[in-house]
């Protein structure tokens, strides 16, 4: 049915079935579908295994390759701590695609279906968000950034480990690193995609209580949403941000997650604290505005004819517009500030402790 044949409440309804089914078309999702439906297949199970042991199983596959050929070619056989250790740090890595299928598929995903579709009050921005998820879950655009991305980091990631080394770090382990370069850029896809969506948000019609917009439902509930998915990066940045300033070997990751978490997150934070007061603020002033036309009207029609009560209601009037005019127009406080400024003194540890030599060479002046 198009626009024109079907109302709001019937949209959003459209709209939850869109979510529902595109929740698998992510592509953590999606692999793990398919190899859930494979392995369903070769053993004869009734249903589907668990996702995370269709996860378990991609791990397999992505570090399989480039062993098995590290093997073939005796590259394994010199391989040292260092070679070792930088594979239990792309394991590590991997997991950011458990971390992305956690937060997109069980935050974000459902939080929209259920707590801001209900919200929007108008079809063409249902049709707005419509587009927005089905770009965001496009498989071209997924397979398109995991190819193009993973190939840009593959290399980096070789010509680093291989630097650090003193020399080529074999063909195995390169395939290793762009296999696992690859899966790990689907979550840096979604950091990116998810900076878009507070402005998509903004010039949405949302059900706000224009009285108080910043403790009406849906801004608390977008600001949980939000918030959650925020901490899903925050706290598997922090966790690398630690390993690598703890192993000297995979000090290099700390630039990876600086550059490709902390900075996002950062911007994420901005983007959220910016989408969130523009909501609010226009939430404020729709009401504002029709305080202040019934005030004009008072005082061009009434206050003549009838000046007590007319002076009574408009004082009743002009206090409400002081008091609304008064709430915040922002989440934001100092409390929360404060809380995301420590957040992002564990980057700043993680590059101290990773380059803690060349820091006190420098400030012992000694070369």
């Amino acid at each position: 049915m198009t626009n024109q044949e079907i109302g709001l409440p019937e949209k959003r309804a459209e709209l939850k079935n869109i979510i529902n089914e595109g929740r698998d078309k992510t592509f953590p999702a999606y692999f793990y579908k398919g190899i859930g439906q494979f392995l369903a297949r070769i053993f004869h199970l009734k249903r589907q295994p668990h996702w995370s042991v269709s996860s378990f199983v991609l791990a397999v596959l992505s570090f399989l390759p480039g062993t098995l050929i590290a093997f073939v070619t005796k590259e394994i056989y010199q391989w040292r701590f260092y070679e070792w250790i930088l594979h239990v740090g792309a394991l590590f890595l991997y997991l950011v695609t458990i971390v992305a299928y956690l937060n997109i598929v069980y935050n974000i995903l459902p939080g929209i279906r259920d707590h801001i579709v209900d919200s929007i009050q108008s079809i063409s921005d249902l049709d707005k968000l419509e587009k927005w998820l089905n770009s965001m879950w496009s498989p071209s655009g997924q397979l398109s950034f995991m190819i193009c991305f993973g190939l840009l980091h593959g290399v980096s990631v070789v010509l680093l480990v291989s630097n650090a080394g003193g020399g080529f770090i074999g063909i195995g382990f390169a395939i290793s690193a762009f296999l696992v370069a690859a899966l790990t850029d689907i979550a840096v896809y979604f950091i990116l995609w998810m900076l878009t969506l507070p402005a998509e948000l903004t010039d949405c019609q949302l059900d706000m209580y224009e009285s108080d917009p910043a403790n009406s439902e849906v801004i608390q509930q977008l600001i949980y949403i939000l918030n959650v998915y925020i901490y899903y990066v925050v706290g598997f940045c922090a966790i690398g941000t630690l390993i690598g300033a703890l192993v000297p070997a995979m000090s290099y990751t700390i630039w990876f997650f600086i550059i490709l978490g902390w900075v996002p997150t950062v911007a994420q934070f901005l983007a959220n604290q910016y989408a969130i007061r523009k909501l609010i603020i226009r939430a404020k002033w729709r009401n504002l505005n029709r305080l202040q036309a019934q005030i004009k009207e008072l005082q061009n029609t009434n206050l003549i004819n009838a000046p007590e009560t007319t002076i009574t209601r408009l004082n009743q009037l002009m206090d409400l517009h002081d008091r609304i005019s008064a709430r915040p127009n922002s989440v934001l406080n100092w409390g929360t500030g404060l809380s995301f400024l420590n957040q992002l003194l564990l980057p700043m540890l993680g590059l101290l402790l990773g380059n803690i030599d060349k820091f006190v060479k420098f400030l012992t002046g000694k070369p």
